[in-house]
C-alpha cells in the first residue's frame, strides 16, 4: 500500500492536514473520564464509527501531541481519545530526560516500574476499546509515540480490539514483536531507531496476511520525539516532517478503517 495514494480528490482533502499551530496552541477537544479512567483527552466527531486512541510519549501531555489528536480527529472525521495512562503518578519530567545525574536516572527508573512497563495498561485500553465499542464504534485505530509506538504494537496481538496501528518515532523497536502482531501497521522511525531492527520487525509481517497494506518510511532528517513532545514547530523542516508524517497517518487509517 502506498502511503501517499489517494484513489479520489475527496479523499485527498479528506485527509489533508489542517494549518499547523506553530506558537501557542489551543486545544479543541476537552478532558473527561471515559472507560474507566479519571482522564481521557476526547477530541472530535463523538457520533463517528471511526475511533483513534493515540498513545502520548513518556512526556504524557503535551501541545505538541494534543495538536496532533486533532489534526488526525479533524483529517478523518473521527473521534479520538488520548488516555491518561500515566495517572497521578505523572510522566516523566522532560528536565530528567535525558538523564545526567543519579536523581535524574531514578526518576526514571522509578517511572518505568510504576507506570512505565509496556504492558501495565494493556488492559486499560482494552477497557477503552470495549467502551467505544458500546457506543457504536466499529473501527479502531491507535498511534502511538515513543513509549507508545512500544505500547500499541503489543496492544495489537488483539484483532478484536484494534483494527489498525501508526508507530511513530516508536521506542525500543523488537524485530520480535512482529511475530504476534494481528493487524496491519504503519511504521514511521526517526534517525533515532536501530534501522537495522526496524527493518527487521517489518520483514516479519511479510507472511502475514495484511503484509500488503503494511507501510514503513523513515524520517532520516528528523530525530527522535519529531512528532511529539519533542518537536519544535518552529523549525522549517521539523514542521514540515510533522505535518508530512500526520498526512500518512491519516492516509493510512483511511485506508484500513473505512
Amino acid at each position: 500500500m502506498s502511503s501517499t495514494a489517494f484513489s479520489t480528490q475527496g479523499e485527498k482533502d479528506c485527509c489533508t492536514v489542517p494549518p499547523i499551530v506553530t506558537g501557542e496552541y489551543i486545544a479543541k477537544g476537552e478532558y473527561k473520564p471515559f472507560g474507566g479512567l479519571k482522564k481521557v483527552y476526547i477530541t472530535g466527531d463523538t457520533t463517528s464509527r471511526i475511533a483513534i486512541v493515540s498513545v502520548y510519549d513518556v512526556f504524557g501531555y503535551v501541545p505538541q501531541t494534543i495538536q496532533g489528536a486533532d489534526i488526525l480527529a479533524h483529517s478523518l472525521g473521527a473521534r479520538v481519545i488520548m488516555p491518561d495512562f500515566f495517572g497521578d503518578f505523572g510522566p516523566i519530567p522532560q528536565s530528567a530526560y535525558p538523564p545526567t545525574t543519579d536523581e535524574h536516572r531514578a526518576t526514571i527508573q522509578k517511572w518505568r516500574d510504576t507506570v512505565g512497563g509496556a504492558e501495565t495498561h494493556l488492559d486499560e485500553f482494552y477497557a477503552i476499546s470495549d467502551a467505544l465499542k458500546a457506543e457504536g464504534v466499529t473501527k479502531i485505530g491507535a498511534v502511538g509515540f515513543c513509549w507508545g509506538g512500544k505500547f500499541i504494537t503489543i496492544a495489537g496481538r488483539r484483532a478484536d480490539k484494534v483494527d489498525a496501528l501508526v508507530s511513530i518515532h516508536p521506542g525500543r523497536v523488537a524485530a520480535s514483536d512482529a511475530e504476534e502482531l494481528a493487524v496491519p501497521i504503519a511504521m514511521f522511525p526517526s534517525q533515532g531507531e536501530d534501522a537495522a531492527e526496524c527493518e527487521a520487525f517489518m520483514k516479519g509481517l511479510e507472511s502475514k496476511p495484511f503484509a500488503s497494506k503494511n507501510v514503513h518510511k523513515r524520517y532520516d532528517t528528523m530525530p527522535h520525539g519529531w512528532a511529539a513532545a519533542r518537536a519544535n514547530l518552529e523549525d522549517k523542516e521539523n514542521l514540515k516532517e510533522y505535518k508530512d508524517v500526520y498526512e500518512r497517518t491519516a492516509t493510512f487509517f483511511k485506508g484500513i478503517l473505512n
